[in-house]
Parts: structure tokens; C-alpha cells; sequence
């Protein structure tokens, strides 16, 4: 069993992985799920990248403020993260470690490697990375556990359930009001 995991969550600007990365968070978390490092950032969106309008009003962001408020170039952001990564690997005791997240492998995860092929950055970290998925977790407590939540998702069908990070987080009562849609907040409340 695996010493460390790094939980983490990316923002961006489209639903397409050849979008950009708004804002990201990494937590690097011991067994006890004690955060000991983290990495966070800003990224300034690209003049060549033009936002989703349906990632704006699901990341509540004001596109504006943004680029007055964040000077992070993507390049940098990325090597960052990359770094973190590695150094959280070395850090392990047996040298892999987890990534995980919520809805991670078909979201992030392609995201994160995109963002980083696109950058010089290889990203696959000699095999030293495990990747995790909480949303399939849900999917297999869902099933196996009757006192798993179910909650009918707001698309009108009754037959479908809802399993978004925010639904489950006000079932489990560790979330009021919405969801901020901040990645480090986002990690917060999946760890």
C-alpha cells in the first residue's frame, strides 16, 4: 500500500482537454490524510485561447479580473505542477504514488497530460503514478451500499441519479450553499 496520495483538481477553460487550465491545486496527503505539501496556482489565460462561455458560468469566473489579477504564464504553471508531482514521488517510500480525484479520468487527468504534452512536459512520470478516480468509487458505493445517497438528478429524469462532487458533498452534509468551483476549495472537500 502506497505511503502518500496527491488529491487534486484543475479549472478550466472548456470542457475539451485543448482548452487551458484556469486555476489548479495539488495535496500531497499522508495515510491519516494529513496534507504535508501543496501547490496551487493561477494561470493567465492565453490571448490565443478563447474561454467556453459554459466553462465561464460553471467556473463562475470573471474573465476580466482574471487576466488583471494572474501574471502566471501556462509553461510555468505546468513545470510547477510537474515538479510537485515528481518531488511527492521521491518523497514516497516506495517511489509511486497516487493522483486522484473526483471525476479525474475523464476530465482532468486528460487535461493535466494535454496541458502538459503542450508544454515540453512528459506525462506519464515513468509509470510512478497511479491514477484514482472518487467518482468511480461513488459508482461501486452506489451500487453495493443501500445507504449510499440517491438523489435524483435535476434534469427531470427519476430514473437517473445525480452523482456530482456537490450533490454528494450536501448529502454527506459537508457542504451548505454551492459549490465554489475553486480547485483548491474542490480538493479541500475531497480529501
Amino acid at each position: 500500500m502506497l505511503d502518500r496520495a496527491i488529491f487534486y483538481d484543475l479549472e478550466t477553460t472548456d470542457k475539451n482537454p485543448i482548452g487551458q487550465i484556469l486555476n489548479y491545486c495539488f495535496y500531497e496527503v499522508d495515510r491519516g490524510f494529513n496534507v504535508l505539501n501543496r501547490c496551487t496556482g493561477l494561470i493567465r489565460i492565453s490571448p490565443l485561447e478563447i474561454p467556453s462561455p459554459s466553462a465561464v458560468l460553471a467556473n463562475r469566473t470573471d474573465v476580466l479580473e482574471h487576466q488583471r489579477q494572474v501574471h502566471a504564464r501556462e509553461c510555468d504553471a505546468m513545470r510547477e505542477a510537474s515538479d510537485f508531482i515528481v518531488d511527492c514521488i521521491e518523497r514516497s517510500k516506495n517511489k509511486r504514488i497516487s493522483l486522484i480525484g473526483y471525476n479525474s479520468s475523464r476530465f482532468d487527468l486528460p487535461y493535466l497530460r494535454t496541458s502538459f504534452v503542450r508544454n515540453g512536459i512528459p506525462p506519464y512520470f515513468n509509470k510512478r503514478v497511479l491514477y484514482g478516480d472518487l467518482l468511480q468509487l461513488a459508482r461501486k458505493l452506489l451500487i453495493a451500499e443501500d445507504s449510499f445517497p440517491r438523489v435524483a438528478s435535476k434534469d427531470g429524469d427519476p430514473d437517473r441519479l445525480s452523482l456530482k462532487l456537490e450533490t454528494l458533498l450536501k448529502e454527506f452534509k459537508l457542504l451548505d450553499g454551492s459549490q465554489s468551483h475553486e480547485s483548491e476549495d474542490d480538493v479541500k472537500l475531497t480529501v
